[in-house]
């Protein structure tokens, strides 16, 4: 079988995927709809297609050796958006990062580039990934095309045979097709007169351009007159028309490999551009610090006289998460035979249960594990409580390296004095030993506590959202006159657009029903709110309720989520299976989820303890800005002081709607935002978003000095440090790209508030846990800069004073560091 070689059209790709979803941003505000629907379409086809090797190929101007011999050749073209030429810098330095080949050169087309690339490849099979229905003409026996389709997933193979079956042409004719009846979308002009119909009646009657001019005297009428006048403008239209395939390219395909599956480096460009989903695709290669041994004894453990010597080790490595595996030293592994299966408490595996227990629990003998939180939760059931250990996957977290450990423990020893020197040469030790380190033991306890759900009510919101589904299916249905699945996105486009010919104003991708265009056409038919409450409802069920359900049914109605320590890169903790952290919080339906949750104690109650503002305090900390620093010292609404101060009224006559556009401002100056992000996010045009902007920094000038201090830290030592001396790289900062390096400027705005509000709340929930050990009462969640505790009757002014002391004291700032404390009989009652 031949190697595959996908060539990638990169104009078609973006300017597609731009027009799928021309309004979507990066959560700091930069356009990256047609870069997430450019990797959506390439990530798809490598996926379906598995080449060998790939390219991707883009225009370099618009002045090609096409107008220089007709100046008007995509004269009829629009100017490429403003908003989609600033994504083409994006598009190639990601390419760039997945090591994928970009050609494009001066006076050259890329659809010239495909055709020599293709052509060229002789001994590959060449997959043509493209919109452009002109590069039909570069099929062959070697090379299909991939058409894309229907948004920026769908492609349809075109073949030789698909190309006779469909056009009832072959690959050459394309160009004499498009010679006689032109091209609009390329101003390529054809013979006046000539349509599609004529043309191709013309070409499956005499084969080629060339051959109608030889038999024009079999014409008659119009058309012969028309051809004759035209003759110049046909053969004109047929160079405009034919690809090249032999531009002199600098190029060996063994250069062109595939890098696949991509390193896992790639992940943090596409958290930061808000691409979650491509996380969650198997497209990364698992990236291994230090390489196994080849030399390595691996042993099988079949008798106890083997594990005589563990307690004479001084360093203990090991991993029982799948294989149970441990070594002593960096040259052997010792691996448990079934019959030793540490987890089933079978009579034959005590003694070795016993032999593990003397070694973690033995303070002398230094252990290493990759993963310690999820091996506490195994040994808990083995009343194995470890001691001395140095968790290598938090380290390596702390010091920027890969969080994927290998699991062969013999290489523990060597990674572990890795890690060890560099948190010491970062000068980590303290982030690690004193806030990282005891916080797994804080959030295993909270996992292992859990969140309490009212089964009951759980299955009672179940049966009234299915019971609205159906009821709104029905509706939906009689509106639209027929039966459909309301779920899928095709049938209700043909419904909307087809059936009841509802036009959006602005969203003019076709078939497109996402939210966008849905809230645009809500006052067009009754049809559309339905919808959107369909849609909303049926989320909610099979986001929440349906996992829901399914976790307490073996639980005792707890919900125990998993808290992610080394996720992200600024430190903050974040919840999964399932996520606690993103049920909605504004909307009825959130508050209706928020209400499930409840004491586990009768008669007890959940009371929370949420940081005011609390970026914006470091903000006012670190800038040491007078007015601000004085304003939260004298406990002013910081909203109301901006509003006064930018828009130049008295405090008392600030109007909401200027104390919402100051809040805007405030929080978006945070992240360093944009005069674009801050006019999308408070609905204000760029020039007064651009003032307001100008006016804050007028108002509290030390915030701008201490901003723009950071970018200058940041671009000389690439790197950023919070109030803890955790470290966030910012390699982007210095990038060539203007897109990539105002990410990075944002990110050094931003890094030292939101990260050092990671550590403050992190060594609050320290100080709160061990206040609380004496107590009945639990810390259960953490939801970014608030904290949940399940608490026990009679226990709430105990517990609500040990979360006022422990959160408002864990560190000395400049400004007052307070907490607002609510309490509820459910989770929502406590806002």
């Amino acid at each position: 079988m031949k190697d595959k070689f996908l060539i990638v059209d990169g104009n078609s790709l973006a300017y597609r995927a731009y027009y799928a979803m021309p309004f979507l941003t990066s959560p700091e505000g930069t356009n990256t709809g047609a870069v997430f629907g450019f990797f959506n379409m390439l990530l798809k086809a490598i996926e379906d297609n598995t080449p060998n090797y790939i390219a991707v190929a883009f225009d370099f101007s618009k002045h090609t050796f096409r107008t220089e011999i007709f100046k008007d050749y995509k004269g009829t073209r629009q100017e490429t958006p403003p908003e989609l030429r600033e994504q083409f810098p994006i598009i190639k330095e990601l390419l760039k990062k997945l090591k994928i080949a970009v050609f494009e050169m001066e006076n050259i087309e890329a659809d010239d580039i495909i055709g020599t690339l293709a052509k060229s490849s002789k001994t590959t099979k060449n997959l043509i990934l493209s919109g452009d229905r002109d590069l039909l003409q570069l099929i062959d026996t070697n090379t299909e095309v991939l058409l894309t389709k229907h948004g920026t997933t769908s492609t349809k193979s075109m073949t030789l045979e698909s190309l006779k079956e469909e056009m009832h042409i072959t690959p050459s004719q394309v160009v004499d097709l498009k010679a006689l009846m032109g091209d609009n979308s390329d101003n390529i002009p054809g013979v006046k007169g000539v349509g599609p119909k004529t043309a191709q009646d013309l070409i499956e009657a005499y084969g080629t351009l060339e051959n109608v001019y030889k038999h024009i005297d079999e014409l008659k009428g119009s058309l012969k007159e028309k051809l004759i006048k035209d003759k110049e403008m046909a053969f004109l239209s047929y160079t405009l028309a034919k690809i090249k395939t032999d531009v002199e390219l600098d190029f060996k395909l063994e250069n062109l490999k595939l890098h696949y599956p991509f390193d896992v480096s790639i992940k943090e460009d596409f958290k930061r551009f808000g691409f979650g989903m491509f996380l969650k695709r198997n497209i990364f290669a698992e990236v291994k610090e230090v390489e196994e041994k080849s030399q390595s004894k691996n042993i099988e453990i079949d008798s106890l006289e083997i594990l005589e010597n563990l307690e004479l080790s001084n360093t203990f490595a090991f991993n029982f998460n799948g294989n149970i595996e441990f070594s002593t030293n960096s040259d052997t592994i010792y691996t448990l035979k079934k019959n030793f299966d540490l987890f089933s408490k079978s009579i034959e595996t005590n003694d070795v249960i016993l032999k593990l227990k003397n070694v973690l629990e033995d303070d002398s003998i230094l252990k290493l594990t990759s993963d310690l939180k999820q091996e506490l939760h195994l040994l808990k059931n083995l009343g194995i409580e470890v001691k001395n250990v140095f968790d290598l996957k938090l380290g390596a977290y702390l010091i920027g390296g890969s969080k994927n450990i290998t699991t062969s423990t013999n290489t523990y020893f060597e990674l572990y004095e890795d890690i060890k020197t560099k948190l010491k040469n970062l000068d980590l030790e303290k982030l690690y030993y004193n806030i990282e380190l005891p916080l797994l033991y804080v959030l295993y306890d909270m996992e292992s506590a859990g969140f309490k759900i009212n089964s009951k009510e759980l299955l009672e919101l179940s049966d009234k959202y299915t019971k609205e589904l159906s009821e709104l299916e029905n509706s939906i249905q009689e509106l639209a006159g027929e039966q459909f699945n309301v779920k899928s996105p095709k049938q209700l486009a043909s419904i909307l657009f087809d059936k009841l010919g509802l036009k959006a104003k602005f969203f003019h991708k076709k078939n497109s029903t996402n939210i966008d265009v849905l809230n645009e056409l809500i006052s067009e038919h009754p049809i559309v709110p339905l919808i959107i409450r369909y849609r909303k409802i049926q989320k909610l069920h099979s986001t929440y309720i349906e996992p829901y359900i399914e976790l307490v049914k073996n639980s005792g109605d707890i919900i125990h989520t998993v808290f992610n320590q080394t996720l992200t890169a600024t430190g903050r903790l974040s919840s999964s299976e399932p996520n606690l952290q993103n049920i909605p919080v504004r909307d009825d339906e959130g508050k209706l989820l928020r209400k499930l949750f409840i004491s586990r104690f009768d008669g007890g109650n959940i009371i929370s303890a949420d940081y005011n503002q609390i970026e914006l305090r470091l903000l006012a900390h670190y800038s040491g800005d007078e007015k601000l620093v004085n304003a939260y010292k004298e406990n002013k609404d910081i909203h109301t002081l901006t509003a006064s101060q930018v828009f130049g009224v008295p405090e008392s006559e600030v109007t909401p709607i200027q104390r919402r556009s100051a809040k805007a401002v405030n929080f978006g100056i945070i992240y360093g935002i944009s005069d674009f992000g801050l006019s999308q996010n408070a609905n204000l045009s760029r020039k007064e978003a651009k003032l307001y902007i100008e006016k804050y920094f007028a108002t509290y000038p030390s915030v701008k000095e201490y901003m723009d201090s950071n970018v200058k830290f940041a671009r000389e030592n690439g790197y950023i440090k919070t109030i803890m001396g955790r470290i966030r790289r910012i390699p982007e900062i210095n990038s060539n790209v203007y897109q990539t390096r105002q990410f990075g400027e944002r990110v050094a705005m931003n890094m030292p508030l939101q990260g050092s509000a990671s550590d403050i709340i992190k060594m609050a929930m320290i100080k709160v846990e061990d206040a609380l050990k004496n107590l009945k009462s639990k810390l259960i969640l953490q939801i970014h800069d608030e904290l949940i505790v399940d608490t026990y009757p009679g226990e709430e002014s105990t517990v609500k004073q040990i979360l006022k002391d422990c959160m408002e004291n864990v560190v000395a700032l400049k400004v007052p560091l307070p907490v607002d404390i609510n309490m509820g009989k459910t989770w929502f009652d406590c806002k």
